[in-house]
């Protein structure tokens, strides 16, 4: 089988790479980083001289691409992605309709969502990690001195993105304003189920846009930047929450001003040093994006795969494939994750035997090569 891999610089990029040396597909990569992933006349132009000089039996991506499957389309080829994004960073939807296009998403209940609006070529694929690699990154005692900590929070804050929202606010209505603002509040107190995808339907952005100064507005614009300004707020109420708790190391490229009792290491590298931070904390915490409806974020499996104990927000999907309290943990409010944070602290034994559960999971049902295998079987397509 030989590949045509569109990378564009995305998280899991190196891993798949990996993936598919193990399974012995032969890939070449075209590398391109978008300016506007809905039209890009020069990348179509290079993609099809790619596809036209040797022959290549199906193109993937990290992320679904418009012209992409523009030019797979027309070339009749497979283009089969893998989104790990809740929120899709093109505008346009025809590309989406294309029978030569396999967009395997991370998310089971958008993947209804989405099919019940017509895309019938969107199928649920949870996402994986490669713990082969993870697990020979041996730990030094330099690196153990250096990354060991209580408690570790890694990721944004959202301040900009709560900007934006609030900038979008500035422009509804007054009425549509206060309505929406006390809605995002509301859903900032609920740490599991999220009801964004529900209540920004394609009426509703509809209604705000006649309303108001802003044209054109979609559903998917109003659920990610709610989504952003609803995650600022509860990483913020929580990270503060647990720094004045206990000892909290925060790497971010947020400002350290934000979680002023936290331990502020800036940004951490995907591959040279994350996993030694999830490997070498009492506890990893993960705060999953409310634009997330019911799919487990990459986040999980990094933190997982690299040995690391969790405490995660509980996402639907979580219990089909973990059993909680054995796997990882879980929290619905403040009090929880405060009440957990301690308990965890005080008996590390218990958190370090959950965590080599959870390792083993993710080793045995969620490698990269299991995941592609299934994906080729799903288009018909044979090793």
């Amino acid at each position: 089988m030989k590949l045509l891999f569109c990378e564009r610089n995305m998280l899991m990029q190196q891993d798949m790479e990996d993936a598919f040396t193990q399974l012995g597909i032969t890939f070449r990569c075209a590398s391109y980083v978008f300016q506007n992933p809905d039209s890009d006349d020069y990348y179509c132009t290079h993609l099809r001289h790619f596809l036209t000089e040797d022959a290549y039996d199906a193109v993937f991506s990290i992320n679904f691409i418009p012209v992409i499957a523009d030019v797979c389309h027309e070339m009749e080829l497979p283009y089969l992605c893998w989104n790990y994004d809740a929120g899709w960073e093109f505008h346009r939807t025809d590309a989406l309709f294309y029978p030569t296009n396999y967009i395997f998403h991370f998310d089971k209940k958008a993947c209804e969502t989405y099919r019940k609006a017509g895309y019938r070529n969107i199928i649920h694929m949870p996402l994986a990690v490669n713990t082969r690699r993870l697990d020979a990154m041996q730990s030094t005692a330099e690196i153990r001195t250096q990354y060991t900590s209580d408690v570790t929070f890694l990721g944004s804050l959202y301040e900009n993105q709560a900007e934006k929202f609030a900038g979008l606010l500035s422009l509804l209505a007054p009425e549509d304003q206060t309505l929406l603002r006390n809605y995002c509040q509301e859903e900032c107190n609920s740490y599991r189920t999220h009801t964004l995808w529900d209540q920004m339907t394609e009426t509703y952005a509809t209604a705000l846009s006649n309303r108001s100064a802003l044209k054109n507005l979609t559903p998917l614009i109003l659920i990610c930047n709610s989504a952003s300004f609803i995650a600022n707020q509860q990483r913020l109420t929580l990270l503060n929450a647990v720094a004045k708790q206990t000892s909290l190391t925060l790497y971010s490229t947020s400002p350290a001003d934000l979680v002023p009792n936290a331990d502020y290491r800036w940004r951490a590298g995907y591959y040279s040093q994350m996993p030694y931070i999830f490997r070498h904390s009492t506890i990893n915490l993960n705060l999953t994006i409310p634009s997330i409806q019911t799919g487990i974020p990459l986040r999980i499996f990094d933190i997982l795969g690299a040995g690391g104990f969790l405490l995660t927000n509980e996402q639907d999907e979580l219990s089909e494939h973990f059993r909680i309290g054995v796997d990882l943990e879980v929290f619905h409010s403040i009090e929880e994750l405060l009440e957990k944070t301690d308990f965890y602290l005080k008996h590390p034994d218990a958190a370090a035997r959950i965590a080599q559960n959870g390792h083993e999971v993710v080793k045995n049902s969620f490698s990269l090569e299991g995941q592609f295998r299934r994906m080729l079987a799903h288009c018909g397509l044979s090793l």
